[in-house]
């Protein structure tokens, strides 16, 4: 009679300790904790719709709180990828909690899904966006320049969840190279100018040396080759005058950066904020330049790498810098 008395009271104390906390586990839920938030600048949330003050981007309603990765099936057909043959890649989207396939996606910058290839010396890059299939799998094809080890970043918001930008490796047939042996080893620019056909790309850092853990900000100021005067007609690039993805050298750490879109103003003047392209402007009649300015946060010292993208007569151009990162 005592050993059941006493079974009886553990059992009754587990259930109630288990009631506890799937109550506050309940109540904690980090997706139910939503806000408004700027995709681009994640940290930034309000309690109400409006625009981000960094880069004036339209708020969405998000689990702003969770930070959780997705899960993300990613697949190629032929299962063994070779250089230089065209490759399907496949994506699935899971929720993190409950396995369910996630088939809704928020615009941001004009596309759903914001897809990254890179290699790992870092000389290859590619900016892709995948189509989305009747059965919620998002498909792309790609052909990868030469055998090696290859970094494919997914960029996308789930509606209702939070921003993910997830990382997955993969190695094509033929490498026999060292992983470790292989990786980059960034070399400083020495020159501040750099040209891809008839764009001359300056640019600079502010500040000079960024610090880790803090905003820096990267001005390129944009001139014609052939005439040398300011480029003002470039167009917009999925919905912004530019975009750049910032990597550090091992690859480890990202930053996803569109330009700044709000115009300074005098610290003493009031008012709603002036932005460079107007809420509900036609995108492909604006024209924008000589100057576009992108933000960054870099986590931690060291080299980085990043890819500056411009669009002018319906071309698109990307700009590679590298630079430095020290400790605060």
């Amino acid at each position: 009679m005592t050993k059941s008395i006493a079974t009886v009271a553990a059992t009754l104390a587990l259930v109630f300790v288990g009631s506890l906390l799937s109550a506050f586990m309940q109540h904690a839920a980090p997706e139910e904790e939503t806000a408004w938030v700027c995709p681009m600048h994640t940290d930034y949330t309000m309690e109400a719709p409006g625009k981000c003050p960094r880069c004036g981007m339209d708020l969405v309603r998000a689990a702003a709180f969770d930070v959780r990765d997705y899960l993300l099936d990613f697949r190629t057909i032929p299962a063994l990828v070779k250089p230089r043959q065209k490759t399907t890649m496949q994506f699935r989207i899971s929720h993190p909690g409950t396995s369910e396939r996630i088939t809704k996606f928020e615009i941001v910058h004009e596309k759903q899904y914001h897809l990254f290839v890179i290699s790992q010396d870092m000389e290859f890059f590619q900016h892709i966006h995948p189509n989305e299939q009747a059965d919620g799998t998002w498909t792309i094809d790609v052909t990868l320049p030469k055998a090696g080890y290859y970094k494919v970043l997914s960029d996308f918001l789930p509606s209702g969840g939070s921003s993910q930008f997830i990382a997955r490796p993969l190695v094509t047939a033929g490498y026999t190279g060292d992983l470790a042996g292989d990786s980059a080893h960034l070399v400083l620019d020495t020159a501040a100018q750099k040209i891809v056909d008839d764009i001359r790309a300056t640019v600079v850092y502010d500040p000079p040396t960024f610090v880790a853990g803090l905003y820096g900000h990267l001005p390129f100021q944009l001139t014609d080759t052939s005439t040398g005067k300011p480029i003002t007609d470039l167009q917009t690039y999925l919905g912004a005058f530019g975009h750049t993805l910032i990597m550090s050298e091992d690859m480890v750490d990202y930053v996803h950066s569109h330009p700044l879109d709000i115009l300074a103003q005098p610290d003493d003047e009031v008012g709603q904020p002036q932005f460079l392209i107007p809420p509900g402007a036609d995108l492909e009649k604006l024209r924008g330049g000589p100057t576009v300015t992108f933000e960054g946060l870099m986590p931690k010292a060291g080299r980085y790498r990043a890819w500056t993208q411009f669009r002018r007569n319906s071309k698109l151009y990307t700009f590679a810098s590298t630079f430095n990162v020290v400790d605060q």
